[in-house]
């Protein structure tokens, strides 16, 4: 519960009968206005450091003299002398010092919008009553609590369900199966396909706590419920006890101290004597009854303090046992069925019930073959299905098997093995030297792990892990500490420790609670496609089967009237059901998805969710990684830019092994993780590429084990090369190099120690090889890496740090950051280069060995020197541009998600296409609103306003926009409510609060515009926004751009806005792998088909929740994706699509010709009926069989169309215009050529009307008219329906279906004209005699095909469709799709939004000019910014920049040359 939500006096007080010894822990809950207030303050602050704060201030109301462990330890004492052991609750302390309400303190308007959509269920599971844990034994309290029916689990998470309970109702069972048995069990077959109705059948409503069976209901995004019914099973203390006497045999137990530990959060676990638990979705939940609802059983991994880790000694047998009883085994469960019970399930299938109850009827009306020929088929189907179901749950199977056994530190410290089944949380366990795999989640406590984690991330780059920090005030996150825990499933390679320390980890989670339990949970449990197709499939099955009962209706009574024998009666109308709903129908319907996933396979894309092909034929939104996606994987190394002494940037410098050695070498050469193993390097590509530049040697201690390496002084040594290396490496022609005679001769570039070797005034010649003393590996949260090193010829320590530059800016002296810093930086990062940061400091002379262990990440990486740049070339693939132009040109749009910079980010997206060179970008950016002027800001949402800056494509710059006027918000007409809300531009005396004041590099809100790059340098910047307001062309086609932190900010805060951004947004820079998740989330709720194409463990969340996602790696990790490309480029993109969207158009065609087929036979067959004829057995199976089967077979195989991606998107939906018309007309045509016919046959003067004299023989005139006309259209139809271009190859591409057609065609053509006797008798045909007859039915199907072919393509096609449907649905007015709305009113602003800022891009000549690398000497250093500043005002104080700015922009242009 947060402190907002506690009031002075409020039921937030500890109860009167706590005992004394509790009250120390009262304040916590206090809700006095001093804590509510500072806490309140708190909610402002970043995510971590609320809890961290938050944890604090509970720290500072317990007693400070207590340990963790006492404190626990005198709390579990007063409980169990003071409750009974017969209550089923509690006998544990649940609201010490580490159960901090930090998890529960969110922002006010996430708890508003939870509350108002749960609005019934606030009291019953949101609000905690937090003496309800200590004063269990008044039972006039529990009297009055409610006991709610209905709840919800895991509220506002991301898996939060609905919760109602039931028990058994005697009266309800009886009823219900008295129904069962009238309706001859039909009624049970259908309970079992709707679970939750059998239980509301047979169950009444009851309060949660008295539940025998709970209905637990999923609601994705408000389009699908799923339903689970789950029993409430009981474990009671009793179990716990003979096990412990079968594994303690002759040991006495103190029965009121055996409990049952459940733990729910906060390493606390609470005791129970008996406990109420259920599993759902391979997770179990118990119940907790100070909520008076059931929880999630988590591991010791929420809202943990990491000291609590390092606090903790092994368990007892007796402690393991009883949480092994709770958690269960440590085993990933995966559902088995034996073939019994899937053939069981597969026969219970709607589908195979319909085509049983089919075949049945046929065999009772003598239907032989065509019977036997779909019994065959259903045996066929049923049987291959349960073979692959069979097959997959023994692949996962085998990938969760638990083998292995575990050395497990017991409560005295002795390590005793055991089978890694038998782990629970809170075991410390010891990793072997040799290394392992793990099958747990466990936190290092002790010496370091090299791992391969490309199972769980996709990464193939090992992974050093170090132990967590023991920090009291820090709560554990798995994300944020993910370089401290070692995840389920993956590798540990090496193990390094000190001495004879080991190496020893705490398990956090087991089971289905781990890492890789929950990427199985999300293979066995994915979302559910939300797809408009299938849906609507399942509307026009329904309206077809409301056809069938019309149909059953009409025959019933006119049967009965005219007298019919009643068991005819009963078959025939039966038989109306089967024809009117084909049962071959969903398996035609997944033809189109079977060949499309062949044609996959063969391009070395793999899928493994068919359903998700279709699904990617509606794409219309690509959303891309960067790295390893759009550009190659491996870095470049282009150089580098060191700082000189006087804190300018030197010029360029291409040849790395030229730097002279000093401290900007060192940190290349120091800072980073790479090993040496089985003889090679290995790490992160771009730590290899910057040391291999360095030409430096990193040192493999082949004498020494592997495990002890860890145990010397400098685990990793690195050894400058030798200097006939450098001479045999480098081209003897530097002109500035000095040489002497002593010394050999030098070609790098002279650092101090150089110069005065060359002066004689140094003796010796240094030795710089360094010792890695300490690694904090790279974290993206944290953006950046640092080690503590040592010269091994010198004393004391030095940090060397890499990370962004965004980062490192916040992290340097300002007095270490040259004046020119954002104009370098953006001048490479326009050019789509990665840029690496290097800083250090040096250590006090007094801090030793030991003392250097001990130091906090955040103590090293503070006040560092910046050092210079580091510059890496991350070139495009090669087919990436052309990719991207082909979905430009099929009107996809295509975003760009990364987790680089945002210069880099743009750079790249012109580079590839993404953004067009003339199309003009917006970068938005959230900025806090300053304190002067909170009270002009009273309708900002929040503490932030967003600011605009507009980079004007190459070529819609004019001259008129090269003046340096600078124009106030005054000046910018502003005419809609919506500009009013979300610039928060104040018309102040002339100036604006909007137009960016720029803050003294002091203070941090600087870092915000680094961080983001809204600004550029003054020589770059052109301001002019009336200027801009009168040539506003850019605003026809702009996009926006903004990084990860503006993107949470306006997601949480301005959500009109996020909608409007969203709709123009193409580049999101710096996103962490949650904020893409969310982004797609989002532009799914704007009614977008996405699809997400990445590589690695970031985007795995992305590619998940995405329509189409389409990994590029082929780890395990990315089996949470439906396609995987073994070709790693983007390629797979439009051939997914393109697949996709012959799939699609191949699904409606199929769907379009049975439900065509059902109608035309049903036509046929009614018509018959009136006579008491019928179509004969051989007749149906020629149909059926001959013609229906063999077309919806091959009608896939037509191949998707190779051109070029077309703009139009097919069809999505059943229920729209253009099929349901296409239906219509052609069923109309079908009505008056067989109506047509029959009375035509009627007018003949040889027609004799048929009299039923054998039920057997129902060969007449009439039926052979009906047979020949129905024939003809089957053929037809199904040339008709399949359909070429644009989306599929021509139909004589597909061989074999115009080869069926053609004999088809000759076959009926045959029958119908001259079909010899024995055929004839065959099909019961009677043929007309006179053959003119003949000829006119063959004139029948010729004027049908004529007539199908017309309406198809020029009324259905042309007219509905593309003069109808999709100009209504292009129309951005009367589109229902909510992104075309939006992009309407986008269009109707004529001055949103406002923009801050406006520059150009750089010349490229310019910047050809710039980046010339040249290599000097540091005795001649070079200032590249002789002039003032790029940005006026940036590094002056807060009070004078808004002035000067005003002052330098007033000037005439060439107060401000740009440099060359």
């Amino acid at each position: 519960m947060s402190a907002s939500q506690c009031e002075p006096g409020a039921a937030c007080l500890i109860a009167d009968s706590v005992s004394p010894e509790l009250l120390v822990l009262q304040p916590l809950f206090n809700g006095n206005n001093v804590h509510a207030e500072e806490q309140e303050g708190l909610l402002h602050l970043p995510r971590i450091a609320t809890k961290n704060n938050l944890l604090k201030l509970n720290w500072w109301h317990t007693p400070p003299t207590q340990h963790l462990v006492d404190i626990e330890a005198s709390i579990l004492s007063t409980t169990d002398q003071s409750l009974p052991t017969n209550l089923n609750n509690n006998n544990t302390a649940t609201r010490s010092s580490l159960n901090t309400p930090a998890k529960s303190t969110s922002s006010p308007p996430h708890h508003h919008r939870s509350n108002e959509r749960h609005p019934k269920h606030k009291d019953s599971s949101s609000i905690v009553d937090p003496a309800e844990d200590f004063d269990l034994q008044d039972s006039q309290l529990l009297a009055k609590d409610p006991k709610p029916c209905v709840a919800l689990l895991n509220q506002d998470q991301s898996d939060q369900m609905k919760i109602s309970g039931y028990r058994r109702s005697h009266i309800r069972s009886i009823l219900c199966w008295i129904c069962i048995v009238l309706t001859g069990g039909l009624l049970r077959l259908v309970l079992h396909w709707w679970r939750h109705w059998y239980l509301l059948a047979t169950c009444r409503p009851c309060s949660l706590q008295e539940a025998q069976q709970v209905l637990i209901e999923e609601d994705y995004q408000g389009n699908h419920k799923l339903y689970h019914v789950k029993s409430v099973q009981i474990l009671h203390v009793e179990q716990f006890k003979k096990l412990l006497q079968q594994i303690l045999p002759g040991e006495d137990f103190d029965d009121n101290k055996l409990q049952l530990p459940v733990h729910f959060a906060s390493a606390h676990f609470k005791g129970f004597r008996s406990l109420r638990t259920f599993r759902c979705k391979q997770l179990v939940y118990a119940w907790d009854n100070s909520i008076k609802n059931f929880k999630k059983i988590n591991g010791l991994d929420v809202n943990v303090p990491c000291s609590y880790y390092h606090q903790q000694r092994g368990l007892s047998v007796q402690e393991q046992l009883a949480r092994r009883i709770v958690f269960g085994q440590n085993e990933i469960t995966v559902p088995l069925r034996d073939v019994k019970t899937l053939l069981f399930l597969e026969v219970l299938n709607p589908f195979y019930v319909f085509q049983i109850f089919s075949v049945v009827l046929w065999f009772t009306y003598d239907y032989y073959y065509y019977a036997c020929v779909i019994l065959l088929m259903s045996i066929f189907g049923i049987s291959m299905s349960i073979v692959q179901t069979k097959k997959n749950q023994d692949v996962l199977q085998k990938t969760v098997l638990n083998t292995g056994n575990a050395w497990v530190v017991n409560a005295k410290g002795v390590s005793v093995e055991l089978s890694t089944k038998m782990l629970v949380p809170g075991d410390i366990i010891e990793i072997p030297s040799s290394g392992c795999t793990m099958q747990c989640d466990a936190v290092l406590l002790s010496g370091n792990c090299i791992l391969d984690e490309s199972m769980l991330t996709g990464e193939s780059v090992p992974v050093t892990k170090t132990p967590l920090p023991m920090k009291r005030d820090v709560i554990f996150d798995k994300k944020e500490h993910a370089r401290h825990t070692l995840f389920c499933g993956t590798k540990v390679i090496q193990t390094r420790y000190i001495g004879s320390k080991k190496v020893l980890a705490f398990v956090i989670n087991t089971g289905n609670i781990t890492a890789k339990g929950g990427l199985i949970r999300s293979i066995l449990y994915p979302p559910p496609v939300d797809y408009k197709f299938e849906q609507d499939s399942y509307k026009f099955i329904q309206f077809l089967a409301l056809i069938a009962c019309i149909g059953f209706i009409y025959t019933l009574v006119t049967k009965i009237l005219r007298g019919t024998d009643a068991v005819k009666i009963v078959v025939e109308s039966l038989d109306l059901i089967t024809i009117v709903v084909p049962p071959a129908l969903p398996a035609a319907m997944t033809v189109g998805r079977f060949y499309a996933q062949k044609r996959l396979k063969a391009n070395n894309i793999f899928c493994i969710s068919p359903r998700s092909i279709n699904v990617a034929g509606s794409i219309d939104c690509c959303c891309f990684d960067k790295t390893g996606t759009l550009t190659e994987d491996g870095l470049d190394m282009w150089g580098v830019v060191p700082k000189s002494s006087t804190n300018q940037f030197q010029i360029p410098l291409k040849d790395v092994k030229r730097l002279p050695y000093d401290h900007f070498l060192f940190g290349m050469v120091t800072c980073h993780s790479i090993t040496v193993m089985n003889g090679m390097m290995m790490g992160d590509p771009l730590d290899l590429k910057m040391f291999e530049s360095t030409g430096w040697i990193l040192e493999d201690s082949n004498n020494i084990p592997e495990n002890e390496k860890y145990g010397l002084i400098y685990p990793t040594i690195l050894r400058q090369p030798n200097q006939e290396e450098i001479n045999s490496s480098l081209a003897f022609t530097h002109h500035e190099a000095v040489i002497t005679e002593a010394p050999p001769p030098v070609f790098r570039q002279s650092s101090v120690d150089d110069l005065l070797a060359n002066m004689g005034l140094l003796k010796s010649k240094t030795n710089f090889d360094h010792g890695i003393v300490r690694e904090f590996p790279f974290t993206s949260n944290l953006q950046r890496m640092s080690v503590i090193t040592r010269c091994l010829s010198a004393q004391g320590f030095n940090v060397y740090c890499k990370g962004s530059p965004e980062m490192l800016q916040q992290l340097c002296h300002p007095q270490s950051i040259p004046n020119d810093y954002t104009h370098q930086l953006s001048i490479y990062a326009k050019k789509g280069f990665r840029i690496i940061a290097v800083a250090f400091k040096t250590l006090d002379p007094k801090v030793n060995y030991t003392k250097v262990q001990r130091l906090s990440r955040e103590e090293v990486e503070h006040n560092l020197e910046f050092l210079g740049f580091v510059i890496l070339e991350n070139r495009l693939k090669p087919d990436t541009t052309a990719v991207i132009n082909s979905l430009n040109l099929a009107n996809i749009r295509t975003v760009m998600i990364t987790g680089d910079n945002i210069l880099t980010a743009m750079s790249v997206a012109r580079d590839c296409g993404i953004v067009s060179s003339t199309q003009a970008v917006i970068t938005v950016h959230a900025v806090p609103v300053l304190k002067g002027f909170d009270k002009l800001n009273t309708d900002q949402n929040g503490q932030y306003e967003l600011q605009y800056t507009l980079e004007l494509g190459s070529q819609t710059c004019t001259p008129a926009l090269n003046g340096n006027r600078t124009f106030s918000a005054a000046e910018i007409a502003l005419d809609m409510d919506l500009s009013k809300s979300t610039n928060s531009l104040v018309n102040n005396g002339g100036s604006s609060c909007a137009s960016s004041v720029l803050p003294n590099s002091n203070s941090l809100a600087s870092v915000k515009t680094i961080d983001t790059w809204t600004h550029n340098d003054g020589d770059d910047v052109e301001l002019g926004a009336t200027v801009v307001a009168r040539n506003d062309s850019w605003r026809r086609q702009y996009i926006f751009a903004m990084d990860g932190k503006t993107w949470q900010i306006v997601k949480d805060q301005f959500p009109q806005q996020m909608e409007i951004i969203l709709t123009r947004g193409a580049i999101y820079a710096r996103m962490s792998p949650e904020q893409k998740q969310s982004l797609v989330m989002e532009l799914q709720n704007l009614d977008y088909y996405v699809a997400m194409c990445g590589d690695g463990a970031n985007d795995c969340g992305a590619l998940k929740v995405a329509h189409t996602g389409i990994s590029l790696s082929e780890t395990e990790s990315s089996i949470a994706s439906p396609f995987t490309s073994r070709n790693p480029t983007i390629a797979a993109v439009p051939n997914v699509i393109k697949e996709g969207r012959a799939a699609l158009v191949t699904s409606f065609g199929i769907f379009k010709y049975m439900a065509a087929y059902s109608l035309v036979q049903f036509v046929s067959v009614m018509i018959l009926y009136s006579i008491d004829s019928n179509l004969t057995d051989k007749q149906y199976l020629y149909i059926d069989l001959g013609l229906i089967s063999i077309f919806a077979f091959f009608f896939g195989k037509t191949e998707a169309y190779d051109g070029q991606l077309v703009k139009q998107v097919p069809l999505s939906s059943l229920i729209s215009p253009t099929p349901l018309s296409s239906l219509v007309l052609h069923l109309a045509v079908v009505v008056i050529f067989q109506v047509a016919g029959w009375f035509q046959l009627h007018q003949q003067p040889w027609f004799k009307p048929f009299g039923p004299s054998d039920e057997h023989h129902l060969g007449c005139y009439e039926n052979y008219t009906m047979f020949a006309i129905s024939s003809f259209q089957y053929i037809i139809l199904a040339f008709v329906f399949s359909k070429g271009a644009p989306y599929r190859k021509p139909i004589w591409s597909n061989w074999p279906l115009c080869l069926t057609l053609v004999i088809n065609a000759c076959i009926v053509v045959y029958l119908v004209a001259y079909p010899s006797d024995w055929i004839a008798n065959f099909f019961q045909l009677i043929v007309p005699p006179d053959m003119s007859f003949r000829y006119i039915m063959l004139q029948y199907g010729a004027a049908a095909f004529i007539t199908h072919a017309f309406l198809e393509a020029f009324v259905v096609e042309y007219l509905v469709f593309k003069r109808f449907q999709v100009r209504r649905e292009q129309n951005l007015k009367t589109s229902n799709r909510k992104y075309m709305r939006l992009e309407y009113n986008i269009k109707s602003f004529d001055n949103w939004p406002p923009i801050t800022e406006v520059y150009d891009l750089h010349d490229p000549a310019d910047q050809g000019a710039e980046l010339q690398p040249t290599y000097v000497n540091l005795s001649a250093e070079q200032n590249l910014d002789g002039q003032p500043s790029g940005f006026p005002g940036f590094f002056e104080t807060s009070e004078h920049s808004v002035e000067n700015r005003h002052r330098i922009h007033s000037e005439v242009s060439s107060a401000s040359p740009r440099h060359s």
